[in-house]
């Protein structure tokens, strides 16, 4: 089998494993038409690069690799960071689901989303796309779109509707979009989602031409009860992109140049063909570049120009690749958006916790928890009870304000300043039992010192004569997704340890393996900078 065969044969596994999910190499030989030496060749190789990874039970799935490659699509585009800012900021607002979009394959495909507090809006979701003839977001993009371009779209009308409801003309639409150019922002009722409005404004570069939109979703009557504010919402963050744009990027969270070897050797014999190798390593250069010419990539790989070039033709009829208009740049391609979102869809970090809390169960005999936010306080979503004590706090559903004890500290603690100062303001004024904050500079300094150490020790702060200590879970983008922590009485909890790990090593190390899990390619002390 040549290279480019072999690669191909990559690219057709990893679509395999987001189709099938954890699949056993004898299944994905099959799914290929492969012989079973082929996949476990080309499986080894694939794991190199990190797009896939051992499930457990002699079965593969999809690599952590593909969040990072995922994520640089949207670098392509905007400043991630930035973006990310401006939808948890908007959603914030009006408690919507709020996204970002841009015309891709002749829809408008989603970059990213921040759920709303209502409801998900799973057919929004980031890697899918909508006809640019149904919702807020496809109208924004069109109306501000070259005329050249509109008229292409008006020309194919009427469009079968996405809901019930007639078919859309192009009297219709031109209508809309009229509307939408007339008062700089678009609101629809229905036509992506039945039951469901949306309101959306275009962000725009610096030489005025649109680049994407940003969409406010949500069930109607809420929608079109703010439809105003809605729309002064997406106007204002569509400018904090715009204003964004042009400046240094906010650094990436782990540089995905440094997940894989550039070397091109064949490091690991027949069981790791190089072209894989090197086909990783050029999409890391990609990522790490956004946008970049053949020549750039010739550049930095340091390989022959043909074979950059029979590189980026395999990749590109694979979908990991794509061309910025004819004969021009290259991005990482949408393909990769949809498989991290497919990968994000199955991470299940209650499933991944248990055998890390019955491990530091075992080994300390104490209460373990793993904890998540929601709103202003922390709930507990795993546990494993002590055998010495078993405290009744934080039991399986239960939930603790995030100021208060290890697990939810640990949340608090690595959220952005702004979000402390948020938190404190609410907390406050909430009337809530454990609304004791001392002061905030008291608060602030604590969290201050749980970022710089890393972890949290909660001495009897809930329970008198209870300690417990939490350390925090990271995502692939260094956010805090989650915690874990340990309850018991203080003698076993704060003890020095006889030889062994101590309690702190144990819950410290337990979260580390959980970050990676979800794609965190640095430990938490990593983010405490």
């Amino acid at each position: 089998m040549s290279a480019i065969q072999l690669l191909n044969k990559a690219a057709q596994i990893v679509d395999e494993l987001a189709r099938l999910g954890p699949s056993t190499p004898s299944e994905l030989a099959k799914a290929v038409a492969e012989p079973r030496p082929t996949v476990y060749r080309v499986a080894a190789a694939l794991e190199r690069t990190q797009l896939v990874r051992p499930a457990g039970e002699g079965r593969l799935e999809l690599g952590t690799g593909v969040l990072r490659l995922g994520d640089a699509v949207v670098d392509a585009y905007v400043d991630r960071v930035e973006l990310r800012k401006q939808l948890r900021w908007a959603q914030g607002q009006l408690g919507m689901n709020v996204s970002f979009r841009v015309v891709q394959e002749g829809g408008a495909l989603c970059l990213d989303q921040v759920d709303g507090s209502d409801v998900d809006m799973l057919v929004l979701a980031p890697g899918r796309t909508l006809p640019l003839h149904a919702g807020a977001a496809s109208q924004a993009l069109l109306a501000f779109s070259p005329p050249e371009f509109r008229d292409r779209v008006l020309a194919c009308a009427p469009y079968e509707p996405l809901t019930p409801a007639t078919p859309v003309t192009a009297g219709d639409l031109r209508h809309r979009l009229e509307r939408t150019a007339d008062r700089g922002w678009s609101v629809e009722d229905g036509e992506a989602i039945e039951g469901v409005a949306s309101v959306a404004a275009p962000v725009r570069d610096r030489g005025g031409a649109v680049i994407g939109a940003i969409c406010i979703a949500g069930l109607r009557e809420r929608v079109l009860a703010q439809e105003a504010a809605a729309g002064e919402t997406v106007l204002a963050a569509a400018r904090a992109i715009e204003a964004s744009l042009g400046r240094p990027r906010t650094a990436k969270t782990g540089d995905p140049a440094a997940s894989s070897p550039v070397d091109g050797d064949d490091q690991d014999g027949a069981r790791s063909p190089a072209v894989i190798a090197k086909a990783g390593a050029l999409m890391d250069v990609l990522a790490e570049e956004c946008v970049a010419t053949s020549a750039r990539l010739t550049e930095r790989l340091e390989e022959p120009v043909s074979s950059v070039y029979r590189m980026l033709g395999t990749l590109a009829e694979a979908g990991w690749v794509e061309q910025v208009g004819p004969r021009g740049a290259y991005r990482v391609g949408s393909k990769m958006l949809r498989l991290s979102a497919e990968l994000t869809r199955r991470l299940d970090i209650r499933r991944a916790a248990m055998p890390v809390l019955d491990g530091i169960h075992r080994a300390t005999g104490e209460t373990t928890f793993l904890t998540i936010r929601r709103g202003m306080r922390a709930v507990c979503i795993e546990r494993v009870d002590g055998v010495r004590v078993n405290s009744r706090v934080l039991q399986l559903g239960q939930s603790l304000p995030l100021h208060v004890g290890a697990a939810p500290r640990a949340l608090l603690a690595f959220e952005e300043r702004s979000a402390w100062e948020e938190y404190a303001a609410i907390a406050t004024n909430s009337g809530d039992p454990w609304r004791d904050l001392r002061s905030r500079p008291e608060l602030y300094a604590d969290l201050e010192r749980i970022r710089e150490e890393g972890y949290v020790v909660s001495d009897n702060n809930v329970t008198p004569g209870i300690a417990a200590i939490g350390a925090p879970i990271f995502n692939h983008r260094g956010e805090v997704a989650a915690s874990l922590s340990v309850s018991g009485l203080r003698d076993g909890i704060l003890a020095a340890p006889a030889g062994g790990p101590s309690v702190a090593d144990l819950v410290r190390s337990g979260a580390e393996e959980l970050s990676r899990y979800l794609g965190a390619v640095a430990s938490p002390a990593a983010h405490t900078a």
